[in-house]
């Protein structure tokens, strides 16, 4: 896809630090410590100055996702992935990744669909998110507007934080609840860009774990 390609490096931290504009006004990447985004990704990884590679500017996310929108979408589309993030000093490739998908309302879910572990399961406004020690994921229905709204009403919007800079440590539920807390505004300046009518992450979250799901 055309997103897939388009690779752009952002590793001054100036990028993640700068307060002089509105996170509205900034690239989906960008993260200012003063916006609710910049200041939930310090919590989670513990660093007041953040290193971060942008993989697709704003509009090529939006025209990756519309290009993986179907009419009939029967699987998850391939996921695109937007940018990452590390405290500055960080070495070796761990990072925390934000990725977006699309997924049908019904899927013939297989085992290998599912996160490994434990699971952590929320209700956090229109959104629902399971997630393990690592992998976070919420979905969330966006109404496309124009001539994607038939086929967006069909599928759901899934965002993805893989955090694999916490493997091999001792992940506490605080930390879990805080990574969840990050991909749901992440998630919800994905819904800002790819103008979802609905508006399904308006709200301002409000994350604590909900029991397993009995189905």
């Amino acid at each position: 896809m055309a997103l897939t390609t388009v690779v752009l490096l952002s590793l001054a931290a100036s990028a993640c630090t700068a307060d002089t504009e509105a996170a509205s006004e900034k690239e989906f990447c960008d993260v200012p410590a003063s916006s609710a985004e910049g200041e939930s990704v310090r919590d989670l990884l513990k660093a007041d100055e953040l290193k971060s590679t942008v993989f697709a500017q704003t509009p090529h996310l939006v025209e990756g996702m519309k290009e993986g929108l179907g009419e009939d979408l029967k699987e998850q589309t391939p996921s695109q992935t937007i940018c990452s993030f590390a405290p500055r000093e960080t070495t070796g490739p761990k990072r925390l990744r934000i990725e977006f998908s699309w997924i049908p309302r019904n899927p013939e879910t297989s085992e290998m669909d599912r996160l490994p572990g434990r699971l952590s399961h929320y209700k956090v406004n229109d959104a629902t998110v399971e997630a393990n020690d690592i992998v976070s994921r919420l979905t969330v229905p966006c109404r496309m507007p124009g001539g994607l709204e038939k086929a967006s009403q069909k599928v759901l919007l899934q965002g993805q934080a893989s955090n694999t800079l916490l493997m091999g440590t001792d992940v506490q539920q605080k930390t879990i609840d805080q990574q969840v807390t990050f991909l749901y505004l992440m998630t919800r300046r994905a819904t800002e860009a790819l103008d979802c009518a609905n508006n399904p992450l308006a709200k301002e979250p409000v994350v604590k774990p909900s029991p397993a799901p009995t189905a």
